[in-house]
């Protein structure tokens, strides 16, 4: 919102309550267009509809582009040539975006009222896979050939300067007269180049790497990530030059993943929508399904007590530490799996590292073991327990925190494996497996301990 002068939607639906549309429009000039977008996803569709009437015509698109809650539901009850004119203006990738979650029919016809340009351009971009980098690209940009000379590339820019965005002539790319791309130059580099005789192919930058266009979006993400570059040369399998895929696209990707592993570690399914957008039914089916699972799990736990009925009533103050014990494992498997999901989300870590994150692991999950162990012990021997009871205490510590860190560690290396999602070995399920595997630890090293003194 603007600062010292912030307009929120409440005060909108109040001017928008006594109909002060003077007032409206005076406020959707200045405002910021992502700042009328976060107003308009506080509002009710029915609001939005009669407010978008409202934002200046030359600033829609971007306002539209920027909405979040509402787009479709708006698409769906705005005028047909209101939809027309802001699909037209949109930029490819918000478009196609746009466009996907749309049913069928209702696309089909989007598209077909699309000039002959633009629908060309849309088909493209819907004839590559849902989540390949063809649907992050945008089909238009500059290309130079490598025998243009500094001044007949800078005449084709003026010549074309009237029907190419401003932001294409930040980025030129070089290709052969197949269209083949062969690297890339900056603006700044072909005005100051100094003769105009020189040729492209003598001043181009060849460091920067083209992705295939049938390639996976997370193949764009690392690729940002690795070369910090603000957009990617995208070709086909003949290596010609067919679009670019630009930072801002790449960062609704990455948030994407970001927050299907935060619901995935949370031990919840992948949400589509927003937590709001989300219907109360599937939140419940989704978080059900995933509890239904750890709840079989709770099971095993409970199984696990079973066995050691007998060890339980001949020493039951051991009960008492069992929380104790079993969490602290728990919490050292998660804290290993958090480290190696992100590392192998940002390629830190490969498969083929497995057994030095085991090594690691083992030294490291010890480490910890022996100080929480000593914590253990002091804390129940100055109880008033007996030196043997803090011994098994500190012992079960050592064998439930190694074991946890190696669980939590080595488990998202055995899913990446069979191509499953790593963030799926999420805080529950570990915590699930560490309370059965500390409980058998436990109550056997008491037996063992009890059995020697």
């Amino acid at each position: 919102m603007l600062e010292g002068d912030q307009t929120t939607s409440e005060e909108i639906k109040e001017y928008l309550a006594v109909r002060n549309f003077k007032m409206l429009r005076s406020i959707f000039k200045v405002l910021p267009d992502a700042d009328i977008a976060e107003i308009f996803d506080d509002l009710s569709v029915i609001n939005c509809i009669v407010l978008f009437r409202l934002v200046p015509k030359d600033r829609r698109t971007e306002v539209f582009s920027f909405i979040e809650i509402h787009q479709q539901e708006m698409i769906e009850r705005l005028p047909d040539i209101v939809v027309g004119n802001l699909l037209e203006t949109m930029e490819p990738v918000d478009r196609t975006k746009l466009l996907e979650d749309l049913p069928s029919e209702i696309r089909s016809k989007i598209i077909g009222g699309l000039s002959p340009g633009e629908r060309d351009i849309t088909k493209i971009m819907f004839s590559y896979p849902e989540d390949s980098i063809g649907r992050l690209m945008t089909p238009e940009f500059v290309g130079l050939q490598s025998q243009f000379t500094v001044k007949e590339a800078l005449e084709y820019i003026r010549w074309n300067a009237a029907r190419i965005p401003e932001s294409l002539f930040h980025h030129l790319f070089i290709t052969d007269h197949e269209g083949k791309y062969l690297g890339h130059v900056s603006l700044a580099a072909l005005v100051i180049a100094d003769p105009p005789t020189t040729i492209m192919s003598q001043i181009m930058d060849v460091t920067l790497k083209p992705l295939l266009v049938a390639g996976s979006k997370i193949d764009a993400v690392d690729y940002f990530r690795k070369y910090d570059s603000p957009y990617i040369p995208i070709v086909d399998h003949d290596d010609k030059l067919v679009g670019i895929v630009e930072a801002d696209d790449i960062f609704d990707v990455a948030e994407e993943e970001a927050s299907d592993d935060i619901h995935q570690f949370g031990g919840q399914g992948v949400l589509e929508d927003s937590y709001f957008q989300t219907p109360q039914i599937d939140l419940l089916k989704n978080r059900a399904t995933w509890l239904g699972v750890l709840f079989l799990g709770m099971m095993a736990t409970a199984s696990a007590l079973e066995a050691f009925d007998d060890t339980i009533k001949a020493m039951s103050y051991l009960v008492f530490f069992l929380p104790m014990i079993i969490s602290s494992g728990g919490n050292a498997g998660s804290q290993a799996a958090s480290l190696m999901i992100r590392g192998l989300a940002v390629k830190e870590v490969e498969l083929k590292d497995w057994s030095r994150v085991l090594g690691r692991e083992l030294s490291i999950g010890g480490g910890l073991g022996v100080i929480l162990g000593m914590m253990g012990f002091l804390r129940v021997f100055v109880g008033d327990y007996s030196w043997s009871i803090a011994l098994i205490v500190a012992v079960s510590l050592i064998g439930v925190v190694v074991f946890g860190s190696v669980a939590g560690s080595m488990l998202p290396f055995i899913l990446k494996k069979v191509n499953l999602d790593p963030a799926v070995s999420s805080s529950p399920v570990i915590a699930s497996l560490v309370d059965v595997i500390g409980i058998l630890i436990f109550f056997n090293v008491a037996i063992y301990t009890m059995s020697l003194f």
